[in-house]
């Protein structure tokens, strides 16, 4: 068993685990507890950097928070497909009477600028600018008075995972700053910070805050090796689906939302080979292209599902041996499809693909 397929072997392993523990009946009731406690529905719009899980980061049940993610947190509600499923979550929220909060999300590295953002060529400034560009058209097209939908922009400091929010002008609140504040003094901080905002929305945003304070105390405490906080990716994952994933440095996750998004595609791949080029992972362990599209019902819907994940993944293929076909010798495509009602990721027929050839190699079937 060679190294690339033992990476291929654990995706699979990591996402059984995964699976099981959401479908565990304390995790599934602590979904329905969180719900009823906190019903505002939470959108997460993020770069492809596999170290931005904010589930994990503020302490969140899975399957609470749900992840949009592009190359530098870039995305338009004018994209077609990303404007509709934005449309349909909404409309999803308010026919349950519930508000939609959308973090609209930059990140950045504290003790080296290296270890920010490389879909905005480690420009913290630039991904700020296009986190608060992306809040300001959620405004324009559902409204400014913040009872259906709330975006805010939220600065993720990589290093320790704090979480920095930005209200009008220049305020903010950096809760890394703030990790023993109790939620009184959240409260009035918050308030000052968004005055327009119901009671009830903040409500909603405090057990974010608190999970997020613990999180950056925990983070602190262990006093990570540097080595533990730089790019290491070497998983390409294209497609949706892949919460369950929790790979911090070690996938690159695109989601299909830009009519462009091949671009995407091709910088995940440079970033790969560059990774193995300074040592950062053994070139000899291969990179891997996972490929997922998800699915909630048995039947047409699934089917469409495992041709998008098909189409995903040859299009992927494609791109990178057009543009990094550094990459090609040392790559293997794994494909399949996530019911989102268990995050269990079905292996398609035939879904490792043996790249350098184009050939197929069965890897059994689900």
């Amino acid at each position: 068993m060679t190294e690339t397929h033992d990476l291929v072997g654990f995706i699979l392993e990591r996402n059984a685990m995964q699976s099981r523990e959401f479908c565990s009946p304390g995790a599934a009731l602590a979904r329905r507890l969180y719900r009823a406690q906190h019903p505002s529905e939470i959108i997460a719009l993020k770069c492809m950097d596999g170290r931005l899980n904010l589930s994990v980061m503020t302490n969140t049940p899975p399957g609470i928070i749900k992840p949009y993610r592009n190359i530098g947190g870039k995305f338009d509600l004018g994209w077609p497909f990303f404007g509709r499923l934005i449309l349909d979550d909404v409309e999803y929220s308010v026919s349950k009477g519930r508000p939609t909060i959308v973090l609209s999300t930059y990140h950045f590295s504290k003790g080296d600028t290296h270890r920010g953002c490389a879909g905005h060529g480690y420009d913290t400034h630039a991904a700020r600018t296009e986190a608060m560009r992306l809040s300001c058209q959620f405004t324009d097209a559902f409204g400014s008075k913040y009872e259906a939908v709330w975006p805010l922009v939220v600065g993720i400091e990589t290093d320790e995972g704090g979480l920095v929010f930005h209200g009008a002008g220049e305020r903010l609140l950096d809760i890394a700053a703030h990790v023993d504040a109790d939620v009184e003094h959240l409260h009035t901080e918050f308030r000052h910070l968004y005055p327009a905002v119901p009671d009830s929305l903040l409500e909603d945003l405090l057990p974010i805050v608190i999970g997020n304070q613990r999180y950056v105390r925990d983070m602190r405490a262990q006093k990570r090796p540097v080595i533990d906080l730089e790019h290491r990716e070497q998983i390409i994952a294209v497609g949706r689906g892949f919460d369950w994933l929790h790979l911090p440095n070690r996938a690159l996750m695109i989601g299909p939302y830009d009519p462009q998004w091949e671009h995407a595609v091709a910088v995940a791949g440079g970033i790969v080979i560059n990774n193995m080029n300074t040592k950062r992972i053994p070139s000899e362990c291969g990179a891997l292209l996972l490929v997922s599209a998800p699915f909630r019902a048995i039947g047409a819907d699934q089917g469409v599902a495992i041709e998008k994940a098909l189409f995903l993944a040859h299009e992927a293929h494609r791109v990178l041996a057009e543009q990094v076909p550094a990459i090609i010798g040392t790559l293997k495509t794994l494909v399949g499809t996530v019911d989102m009602n268990t995050r269990h990721f079905h292996v398609l027929k035939d879904v490792v693909f043996a790249s350098s050839l184009g050939s197929i190699e069965s890897h059994g079937n689900e």
